[in-house]
């Protein structure tokens, strides 16, 4: 289970924009073989990963595995979920991404690191 992740997404002129998104382990949930889920937070409120993915739905995640240096690639769809029953506590609202492809690189990273300590900061799942 991780605890963190990256998105990239677009906006309607194709400028590209990375974000991280991060939580306790188990924050992005696997519902179907195709279909994940993760709770957006309020983070500096310039909007851009929700409003790019608003205006184009298509986007990438990358999930790195620290302990292994092993990293998922996954590309796909993501939609925006606004029905509060879906939502963590202290989300806006949740993001349900369908995957078209999946990219696993073994040792893709030479750094690695031990388990890490959440953050007491964390909403809790």
């Amino acid at each position: 289970m991780t605890d963190t992740f990256i998105i990239g997404t677009a906006d309607g002129d194709g400028n590209a924009d990375a974000s991280h998104r991060g939580g306790n382990p188990g924050f992005l949930r696997l519902l179907s073989p195709k279909l994940l889920r993760w709770p957006d937070y309020l983070g500096n409120s310039m909007f851009m990963t929700l409003g790019n993915l608003h205006v184009d739905p298509r986007c990438g995640l990358l999930i790195p595995d620290w302990r292994t240096g092993s990293t998922l690639q996954l590309t796909g769809t993501a939609r925006l979920n606004w029905d509060e029953s879906t939502f963590a506590p202290g989300a806006q609202c949740s993001v349900d991404f369908t995957i078209d492809e999946v990219v696993e690189t073994i040792n893709g990273s030479p750094l690695r690191w031990g388990h890490a300590e959440p953050s007491p900061a964390n909403p809790p799942l």
